[in-house]
């Protein structure tokens, strides 16, 4: 009965230090993507010169081009050599002198000469056509990442 007791306790433990660490991993790796998309200080507009379908589910690119604003071009570079939990984060993926790709899911409900809007300090990222907001979402949610503990999924 005793070594029962002792051997329920000690299981008890381990799954409560288990959960507990799951937790503070998570709470730091969401803690890094705000510190990563807050330290972009990205505000600018663009216009969408043309769409990259990546595959059937509507996965692709939107080809962009920035219209007014600033973006620089080295500090996702930068914020990279910093993460301790993610091994890359990138929002914006420069092609060309002046085009960026930014990584969408449901591309195909873009066309080109929509508007993008993006500040990074509020963590938005909107989509216009014809002065209709067709998208809100986040910048942080926009990211492509791998994290440093998934060593399955390919470079």
């Amino acid at each position: 009965m005793k070594r029962w007791m002792i051997i329920s306790v000690v299981l008890i433990l381990v799954v409560f230090a288990a959960t507990r660490l799951l937790l503070r991993t998570e709470n730091e790796i969401d803690a890094e993507m705000q510190f990563y998309v807050h330290n972009l200080q990205y505000d600018f507009t663009a216009k969408v010169d043309s769409i990259i379908l990546l595959n059937e589910k509507g996965v692709g690119f939107l080809v962009c081009e920035i219209t007014s604003g600033k973006c620089n071009r080295v500090v996702e570079d930068s914020l990279n050599q910093h993460l301790t939990n993610y091994k890359r984060i990138r929002f914006l993926h420069f092609k060309e002198k002046d085009q960026f790709q930014i990584f969408v899911g449901g591309v195909s409900k873009y066309k080109p000469m929509d508007s993008i809007r993006v500040n990074s300090t509020e963590d938005k990222f909107s989509i216009y056509r014809d002065g209709q907001n067709v998208l809100e979402s986040h910048v942080s949610h926009a990211t492509t990442h791998k994290v440093y503990f998934a060593f399955w999924l390919q470079d």
